[in-house]
């Protein structure tokens, strides 16, 4: 069994009960069943992960996507060997009636919720050369297939996809940060040309996450794979360290998303 203490780690209540919810399907594994999970942000999946190798159970993680941001966690006892199948991800194709119509990752979101859809049950949502894809829980695939119908403003048909998904790249703006120390409040002031102070006062004010959790520490660091959100400037996916200058500073290579860009998958 988990000790329950694990969940002081969440500080916000609706993190924990998530975290606690999460817990209790987990416990079936010690007595020999296999499990799945809801969606999992990048915060609760990192989380979760760390528990389950701790506790030297099986498990697998997969979200539809290559390199997804949110997940389904399979899991089950020691020695399991788990087929990603069972995680039961389907990928749905979203497309307007309305060709010149552009749909945005924030509306077909928003509609989703609109259904009266719980978060926990759709994953990414990525942009293809010809439609948005969807990941969703294979429980409520029928129920999107013959319901969802407008997004907005906007008529709009999802249907199954049942070939290999043909994904647009990231079209986030490559840049390298070179920085004394790979402190949070200068990687948000040199990704988004901000001054010091102005980027301090959104990480002070609630306003920047650091792989899908608050973060309000000025000198918390960054590392390789970070992915940092800071509300009304946009993204920033942190891709690698580069090593350091001559003079020591620290060098990291970044992609960052901005306006319309940077609402992508989770966010």
């Amino acid at each position: 069994m988990i000790d329950r203490n694990v969940l002081k780690f969440w500080t916000e209540k609706e993190k924990r009960l998530e975290a606690a919810h999460l817990l209790d399907r987990v416990e079936g594994a010690f007595a020999g069943e296999t499990g799945v999970t809801p969606f999992l942000s990048s915060s609760l999946k990192e989380w979760l992960q760390g528990l389950l190798a701790r506790a030297g159970l099986a498990y697998i993680f997969g979200g539809g996507f290559p390199e997804p941001e949110r997940v389904r966690l399979l899991f089950g006892p020691s020695g399991e060997e788990l087929d990603l199948a069972q995680a039961d991800i389907t990928l749905l194709m979203l497309s307007p009636y309305d060709s010149k119509v552009r749909l945005g990752h924030r509306q077909i979101l928003g509609s989703l919720m609109g259904l009266g859809l719980k978060r926990d049950v759709i994953g990414d949502i990525r942009e293809g050369r010809s439609c948005f894809y969807v990941a969703v829980t294979y429980e409520i695939a029928p129920f999107l297939v013959q319901n969802w119908n407008q997004a907005g403003r906007d008529k709009i048909r999802a249907e199954v996809c049942v070939s290999e998904p043909e994904l647009l790249p990231e079209q986030g703006e490559e840049k390298s940060l070179i920085l004394s120390s790979p402190r949070l409040d200068a990687a948000i002031a040199g990704s988004f040309s901000l001054a010091r102070t102005d980027a301090q006062e959104l990480i002070q004010g609630g306003l920047v996450k650091r792989n899908d959790l608050t973060i309000t520490k000025n000198d918390a660091e960054i590392g390789p794979h970070d992915v940092l959100s800071c509300r009304g400037h946009g993204r920033i996916k942190v891709l690698t360290a580069e090593g350091s200058t001559r003079k020591g500073r620290l060098v990291y290579k970044v992609l960052v998303f901005r306006g319309k860009d940077s609402r992508k998958a989770g966010y």
